[in-house]
């Protein structure tokens, strides 16, 4: 038996950090732009973030179990002396133990973490729809190029990601990475319509593509919530 769960921890963490980071440019790009609907992925990005930090520490517990699954493993084959047949045996005590976290962590604090994602993707999408329309009213948008080719990027980067998690998802053990790489993939196709709205902006001074994009981001959050 080998150690399977090294390796979508390396993905998770990766995955975690790019979703912050897209939070981060989204967030900040949307307030200096005036793109509401920029602001609105960003939020969408935070979302996608806590649940790679569920999948990250999954997997790191996985990981955790087991090595020493694999170690007590080890040890009980060499029984030539009782001392190593009682290292063995408390060895494989340890595993036990992290077992025994391991199936409490997926049994209720992964539910627990649901349910409060779930409660964010809602509330925070109501909130950017209560706010929607005074945002469109308001706005004094600029660079809509800058921002295309941002929201470009980072469909592009989510997208080869939800690609290669979804990819890995097919493992059974490796399963739980479907919800992440389908994430990644919905914040793909969100900003690519976004860059798509932003070039007709940029080209035909058309905004009404940009402004509904402001809506159906916090009516897909609330759809998210929901759902999870």
């Amino acid at each position: 038996m080998t150690v399977s769960s090294k390796r979508p921890v390396h993905v998770a963490l990766v995955s975690l950090i790019l979703s912050v980071v897209f939070f981060g440019i989204s967030f900040l790009l949307g307030r200096w732009s005036g793109f509401s609907a920029i602001s609105a992925v960003g939020w969408l990005n935070l979302s996608v973030a806590l649940i790679w930090l569920v999948l990250c520490l999954q997997f790191y517990q996985r990981s955790l179990a087991e090595q020493e699954k694999l170690d007590a493993g080890q040890l009980n084959r060499d029984q030539a002396t009782a001392t190593i047949f009682q290292a063995g045996s408390e060895q494989a005590t340890l595993f036990y133990i992290a077992q025994r976290r391991l199936q409490v962590f997926e049994k209720w604090f992964i539910p627990i973490f649901s349910a409060l994602i779930a409660a964010y993707q809602t509330g925070i999408g109501l909130y950017l729809l209560n706010t929607a329309r005074t945002a469109i009213a308001a706005e004094e948008l600029k660079q809509p190029l800058l921002c295309g080719i941002c929201m470009t990027a980072i469909a592009f980067v989510s997208f080869l990601l939800s690609r290669y998690a979804t990819g890995m998802s097919a493992q059974p053990q490796w399963k739980p990475l479907r919800a992440g790489g389908s994430s990644l993939l919905g914040v793909a196709v969100l900003c690519f319509a976004l860059a798509v709205a932003l070039a007709l902006a940029y080209l035909f001074n058309f905004y009404g593509f940009a402004n509904v994009m402001a809506l159906v981001i916090p009516a897909l959050l609330v759809v998210l919530g929901v759902e999870t």
